[in-house]
């Protein structure tokens, strides 16, 4: 709490002038993990900085709320930084230019994962990257790196989370901000400066106007890269998620999906087959194409004209005549429950409320742009929004709401600006997205909100605190993608976040089933008219082999999280990751031997284990079981021979 007590934590000009300088007043209330200082100007400018204090992890957050209590528009404020703080890190010498690079081990290192890019290596950072002979994750004194991402989703190419480390100690930082927000990181001997933010606003607060802005968390550490990013996962699971919460589902989902445009009696054709066959899925999870007054029944999604229906959410009467009650009721009677995609944002400019309420909606100056950007920041667009997902969750019977967000969005919020207001599109847009998921979770207890944006696009501490992204990246949009990309995006979003999913593709594999195993995972055999489900009893039998192997491991990939290899995307090496449970003394490792590796035999070393237990390790195929104590694994590891490539073993341990 001492560091919450310190000076003002953010920072800003007030028509040209550093807030700090002005004659403000100060009013401070504090809890024992809380503090409330609230900032008042004689115009009426009111700044209120809301800092929590979680001692469990010696981890900080605050969040700015702003507000005009005068009879005229306030100043400008601009440059605002929500976080504007120096801390403490070890003694650092400026970088010289010599023919030896610096010792890396040594060096301060910025890990800044990429955010979702439609590659194999998304939400990846290598803190020890080449390029045209400089460390480009290393900060020497002097320099600044700053960081954004494109197009205004918070995770779209760049994530906001950030390490920072040097020799053994460091902080994770994250940006909490579902908008256009900023990062710089600038160096100094014997600390490092941090500044998170939106970027590029400058703007008047009108009378009576009031709203919040970024948030951000910090969390100090002590310990290598891995044990941070553990107890970064830690404070997410316990603080910044919803999942195992009182009332709330233990884990993930695990989900059969299904294409909305399938006709009513295809889709009842594809739950009673799960149903009669007692499949262990535990929801139905229903895509796009089943909206639209006049959208017509189709296949699968590459085909017909749904997507030009987008933002008209009626149930189309030409694909499910019933209004999807009658799918919902045989979900629910079987014991399963019901997930429907929407995207309320992204609106279609022929569509009924397009047209109908023009003044709901953003545009760009593009003569040939369909799309509409519903202007959440709006109190009569955010009302229709909130009663049409309200309506479509109680009447339907929605148990998991999904909400895509399949465009940019910062040029229809900047076009939107006025010359002294920039920035407050954006703001309340956001703000507005807040208040809309929050009244949901509010209204429905129960809800899951399932958090899209184009596969991972939107991704940060204020979605992960209301959602979970079930699908985190559309890499795995094709039915036969390749498995090797979930593999190292399993490696990489498990270190920021303990909850999240993917798919698994259409074709029965076991290497491909087993590498879409996360805490949530959803398959899509069912998904599509053109491809039978069903069909034989081989494949029934498979699909419960597996889902019932998935159910068993599940929970371990909300535990600590221990990568036994290096990200990549090469087939000629092997892929690995441990999940302990150090309180059950438990855990599994998965290991894939990819298709090109020459090697037959590899050697793994355990973390997080007792090192005088003795450890019993069985491989679920029940080819072998060795027992070796928790010493021997940290330290010299294990061998494991997988005589095929392209294998995938998964192991379960546990202290004997």
């Amino acid at each position: 709490m001492d560091f919450l007590k310190q000076s003002c934590r953010f920072s800003f000009l007030y028509n040209g002038v550093p807030f700090d300088t002005l004659n403000s007043t100060a009013e401070r209330n504090e809890t024992q993990t809380t503090i409330t200082t609230t900032y008042s100007l004689p115009d009426g400018l009111m700044v209120t900085n809301i800092a929590t204090y979680y001692p469990e992890f010696d981890a900080y957050e605050w969040v700015n709320f702003f507000a005009n209590r005068g009879t005229k528009p306030t100043g400008i404020l601009s440059r605002l930084w929500d976080a504007d703080i120096t801390l403490p890190l070890e003694h650092e010498e400026p970088r010289k230019w010599q023919a030896y690079f610096p010792d890396e081990k040594n060096a301060t290192k910025v890990l800044a994962p990429t955010g979702s890019t439609w590659t194999q290596k998304e939400f990846y950072s290598n803190p020890d990257e080449l390029m045209e002979n400089k460390r480009i994750n290393h900060i020497y004194p002097g320099m600044t790196k700053a960081y954004a991402p494109n197009g205004g989703r918070s995770s779209d190419g760049q994530a906001p989370f950030f390490n920072v480390h040097k020799n053994g100690k460091g902080y994770i930082v994250a940006v909490g901000w579902s908008g256009q927000w900023n990062a710089a990181f600038t160096r100094n001997e014997d600390d490092i400066r941090v500044q998170t933010g939106i970027e590029d606003v400058a703007f008047r607060l009108l009378p009576g106007e009031s709203f919040r802005t970024s948030s951000v968390v910090v969390m100090p550490y002590t310990g290598d890269l891995v044990d941070s990013q553990n107890k970064w996962r830690r404070l997410v699971k316990k603080h910044f998620s919803l999942i195992g919460k009182e009332g709330r589902d233990q884990h993930g989902p695990f989900c059969a999906g299904i294409w909305g445009g399938m006709k009513t009696e295809s889709v009842l054709e594809r739950v009673n087959t799960i149903t009669e066959n007692d499949l262990p899925f535990e929801y139905i999870w229903m895509d796009a194409g089943w909206y639209g007054i006049d959208t017509k029944p189709t296949p699968d999604e590459f085909e017909g004209d749904w997507g030009q229906h987008t933002g008209d959410w009626r149930v189309s009467p030409l694909v499910h005549p019933q209004g999807l009650k009658d799918v919902t009721q045989a979900i629910h009677q079987s014991g399963r429950k019901f997930l429907l995609w929407v995207e309320p944002e992204r609106v279609i400019y022929s569509t009924p409320t397009a047209m109908a309420h023009p003044e709901y909606f953003l545009t760009t100056d593009d003569p040939n742009d369909q799309n509409r950007l519903l202007n959440l920041g709006d109190p009569a667009a955010w009302n229709y929004c909130y009663q049409t997902l309200a309506g479509l969750i109680e009447e339907i019977g929605i148990d998991c709401y999904r909400q895509d967000f399949n465009f940019s969005p910062l040029p229809y919020w900047r076009k939107h600006d006025a010359g002294d207001r920039k920035g407050i599109s954006e703001i309340k847009h956001i703000n507005g997205l807040y208040a809309l998921w929050d009244a949901l979770l509010e209204r429905f207890p129960g809800l899951i909100i399932d958090n899209c944006a184009s596969g991972g696009r939107r991704i940060d501490i204020e979605t992960l605190r209301r959602s979970m992204p079930l699908w985190r990246s559309d890499y795995q949009c094709p039915a036969n993608f390749d498995p090797e990309a979930s593999q190292c995006h399993h490696l990489t979003y498990n270190s920021w976040m303990p909850f999240s999913g993917t798919g698994s593709g259409r074709i029965y594999d076991e290497y491909r089933m087993r590498s879409a195993y996360d805490s949530s995972m959803t398959t899509n055999f069912s998904f599509s008219e053109r491809e039978s489900f069903g069909e034989t009893p081989e494949k029934i039998e498979w699909i419960r082999k597996y889902g019932e192997e998935y159910l068993l491991v599940r929970p371990y990939f909300m535990e600590d999280f221990y990568p036994l290899t290096k990200v990549s995307d090469q087939l000629d090496v092997w892929c690995a990751a441990q999940f302990n449970r150090p309180e059950e003394g438990d855990g599994i490792i998965q290991l894939f031997r990819r298709d090109e590796s020459a090697y037959e035999t590899a050697c793994f070393k355990l973390r997080g284990l007792d090192p005088e237990a003795d450890y019993s390790i069985m491989d679920l195929d029940g080819d072998f079981t060795i027992t070796l104590d928790g010493e021997t694994l940290m330290e010299e590891g294990f061998r494991v021979t997988l005589m095929e490539p392209r294998t995938a073993k998964i192991l379960l341990y546990r202290a004997l």
